[in-house]
């Protein structure tokens, strides 16, 4: 009895050994299938897509600068003698015509200084009519000896007298017209009005405001510039303005010669053209577009990595043994445009550069090229 137990527990026993040893080649197996099977799919070619890099020794730098719209003439009107204001017909966003009555002082007393001017140089008129008439008379009688010299003088200064007042009166006379003249204030030139800046029955002293002129056929742009780029911008040349959505050609009129000190820049004038269709006071841009003398090239921004020292990478094609991997090359970003980057470094002419997709690659990476 105790014989066939310990048979039945040796071929149990060995029953289990070999089941585990079975168990663990298929364990076995099935790791080493698994391991091997990234590894070969890690050793098949990525496709990326490349670019060639064209080395150049410069770019195009495009930059723009904010300004506004002025009316060439943007005056403030006012009269140029005192009184009361009368009538004021213009208004605010009216349409004027040159030479067109647009407000009025009152002229009792500048009238009644010029009836009082008339009627003097009327009552001076006849008495230097008189005068005249004595000293004819004295004349005669002092050619035929019957009176003396001093009397002919005496009538002869009297008129010179008379006639120097009357000259003073006339003077006067003419100052009270000019006077009601300017009384009335006539737009210099066709344009708009702008705004008001007094109403009737108000006392205006000389060159006190009264409206804003715009004129509507001339406008200027007037775009504050760095001092560089003023210094190279060359008067009578056209220059491209963008205003509204729509691009228009204007001509440097001037340059200022002084800096702004709220914004360190230089007014730089432009005169727009006679069909610009703009309002005063609209933003306006100046577009630039200037070469700069630099070695580099072109890249997309997408084939950019972040690297060391500030520098940035990219990845590029190299070609070995097994076929093409991808190598790292450092730049320095110059300028960028949009999605493009102009970039200085250790890039070769005619390098082919991955494009994109830099999140499935690293330096090594087999790869497969597709021109782009």
């Amino acid at each position: 009895m105790p014989k066939t137990r310990l048979k039945l527990i040796s071929k149990g026993s060995l029953l289990a050994v070999i089941a585990a040893i079975g168990l663990s080649i298929g364990i076995t197996g099935l790791i080493s299938a698994n391991v091997k099977t990234p590894q070969k799919q890690a050793r098949e070619p990525l496709p990326v897509a490349v670019m060639p890099f064209d080395r150049t020794d410069h770019y195009i730098r495009k930059s723009s600068y904010i300004g506004n719209v002025r009316a060439r003439r943007d005056s403030a009107l006012a009269f140029e003698v005192a009184g009361t204001l009368e009538t004021l017909t213009a208004r605010e966003g009216m349409t004027i015509v040159k030479g067109q009555l647009l407000a009025t002082l009152n002229t009792d007393q500048r009238l009644a200084k010029l009836r009082a001017a008339e009627a003097d140089l009327a009552k001076i008129a006849t008495n230097l009519e008189l005068a005249t008439l004595k000293r004819e008379r004295v004349a005669d009688l002092l050619d035929r000896g019957l009176t003396s010299q001093q009397t002919f003088d005496d009538a002869k200064l009297g008129t010179q007298a008379l006639q120097q007042a009357q000259r003073a009166i006339s003077a006067r006379r003419d100052s009270a017209r000019l006077d009601i003249e300017k009384s009335t204030l006539k737009a210099p030139y066709s344009g708009v009005v702008a705004q008001r800046y007094a109403d009737q029955g108000v006392v205006v002293t000389p060159g006190t405001p009264i409206l804003r002129l715009l004129a509507q056929s001339s406008f200027e742009a007037h775009v504050g510039v760095p001092v560089g780029i003023g210094n190279s911008l060359k008067l009578g040349e056209s220059y491209s303005l963008a205003v509204g959505g729509q691009k228009l050609e204007a001509t440097l009129k001037n340059v200022r010669g002084d800096v702004d000190i709220s914004t360190l820049t230089v007014g730089a004038i432009f005169l727009l053209p006679e069909n610009a269709v703009v309002k005063t006071g609209e933003t306006i841009t100046l577009e630039l577009a200037q070469s700069v003398h630099e070695s580099g090239g072109w890249i997309p921004l997408s084939s950019l990595t972040a690297g060391n020292r500030g520098l940035w990478d990219v990845l590029v094609v190299k070609t070995v043994s097994q076929g093409h991997v991808a190598a790292r090359e450092a730049v320095e970003i110059i300028y960028s445009e949009d999605d493009q980057v102009f970039v200085a470094g250790t890039l070769a002419n005619d390098a082919k550069i991955i494009a994109s997709g830099l999140h499935r690659l690293s330096p090594g990476t087999l790869i497969a090229p597709l021109e782009n």
